[in-house]
């Protein structure tokens, strides 16, 4: 008896120190009234912890204001006021993320999918948007025809650069992402998520409620399709999303098309709130290309940006406006140099009143950075930016900056950033 006891509490002690990391991903899972004795063999299932801790020493400023009084403005422009954002210094945590992802084998070729990501606020910041599956968040079915799923997720327009040389150099993250020109309006309009029945302008969301589905690599070309639910329909509104982005990946090659469609997100009426209607059609295209030249990328990447409102209407009708970018991304051993220049148009609108202007809402970008890789996984990481806008325009730094600056101060003056930083994958 005594030597039985002794085998057992010998049991138990090996079981709990089985580290749970090793359990997690190698237990096989039996559903209920299944497994061997009902004629079905346990498959492996694996589950995956992962994140990107991102932070960096930033200072920041918005400068040049359009004087107050001026006019000549453009027509979705509102009144100059002369205020600048003075000049700055924050710690931002610039995308920073954990979360997990698994698998399970179905057999027949068949897998089921899932992942659970959430914003991690390491630098102190309130609490807001922390919420478990607050990121890109799915569950699905993936087989040999791709993979279908439902979540909250990067919309194809959004996720169509990801992992080809059409990408940003500077990743589409951080205070110098890309979204500052491509995929925003102006009018101090920054990346974020969508919601059917709540105004949108911009066009690098991340869609909740969305059904998406992914087709496999054939021959260097995938695709990517999502519908984000009409959910916040009511009698006079039918919101929803339409989104795609077909790739072409073959050796040094990339070439890229997305279009994306909000329909009664109402961007002009975020843009001036006197464009009102009874329904909208937003519309995003991009075409791009990238070519690897040994360590050197090269990129180019064109954006229309078209909005309309229709029915009952007052204020600007239409605003249409072109985008385009250049960038470049050179690797030596450790070392990495990045440079992008983007540009905004002024585009043209129609007005209800009759004449409408878009002098003055274009802008310029200039982005320099530079890192240097510890390891596969840390990288230390300096950087500069400044958008130079025009007279009526108001473009903005995108995801971190300090609030007093990437929001608010008057149109024309210059966002520009400046900082030191360290991102850590795991």
């Amino acid at each position: 008896m005594r030597q039985q006891k002794r085998l057992l509490a010998l049991a138990l002690a090996g079981a709990f120190a089985t580290p749970t990391a090793v359990l997690a991903q190698t237990a096989e899972h039996k559903a209920p009234g299944t497994g061997p004795e009902h004629g079905e063999t346990a498959r492996a299932a694996s589950v995956q912890i992962y994140g990107t801790l991102n932070m960096n020493f930033q200072t920041t400023a918005r400068t040049g204001a359009t004087a107050a009084g001026t006019t000549g403005l453009a027509t979705l422009a509102g009144p100059a006021t002369g205020i600048d954002g003075s000049r700055r210094t924050a710690v931002s945590k610039d995308s920073s993320n954990i979360g997990f992802r698994g698998v399970e084998d179905l057999g027949g070729g068949l897998k089921a999918t899932f992942q659970i990501e959430s914003n991690a606020n390491i630098d102190g910041d309130a609490l807001t948007g922390s919420v478990i599956g607050s990121r890109n968040s799915k569950l699905g079915i993936a087989g040999p025809f791709g993979e279908l799923f439902f979540g909250f997720w990067d919309t194809p327009y959004k996720a169509g650069t990801y992992g080809t040389k059409v990408q940003d150099p500077f990743r589409s993250t951080d205070v110098f992402g890309f979204q500052s020109i491509m995929s925003s309006p102006g009018f101090n309009q920054r990346s974020g998520s969508y919601a059917s029945g709540t105004n949108n302008a911009s066009f690098d969301n991340r869609a909740s409620n969305s059904v998406n589905y992914w087709t496999h690599p054939y021959q260097g070309f995938t695709a990517k399709l999502a519908y984000s639910a009409n959910e916040g329909k009511t009698a006079g509104r039918n919101p929803y999303l339409w989104s795609l982005s077909t790739n072409y990946d073959n050796g040094p090659l990339s070439l890229l098309y997305s279009y994306e469609l909000h329909k009664d997100a109402f961007g002009l009426t975020v843009m001036q709130a006197t464009s009102t209607a009874t329904s909208s059609k937003d519309v995003g295209h991009r075409l791009g290309a990238g070519f690897a030249f040994g360590d050197t990328i090269l990129s180019i990447l064109w954006e229309r940006l078209d909005y309309r409102n229709s029915g009952t209407v007052a204020g600007v009708t239409r605003y249409r406006r072109d985008a385009w970018q250049l960038g470049a991304l050179h690797r030596i051993g450790a070392h990495e140099f990045k440079l992008r220049y983007n540009q905004a148009q002024d585009g043209s609108c129609t007005n209800v009143a009759g004449n409408c202007s878009t002098g003055g809402l274009g802008a310029r970008q200039w982005t320099l950075g530079y890192g240097y890789h510890l390891s596969k996984r840390t990288e230390l990481y300096a950087f500069y930016t400044k958008i130079r806008n025009d007279y009526s325009a108001s473009y903005t730094l995108t995801i971190g900056g300090a609030p007093g600056v990437v929001t608010g101060p008057g149109i024309g003056s210059d966002p520009t950033a400046a900082g030191l930083g360290i991102r850590h994958s795991f």
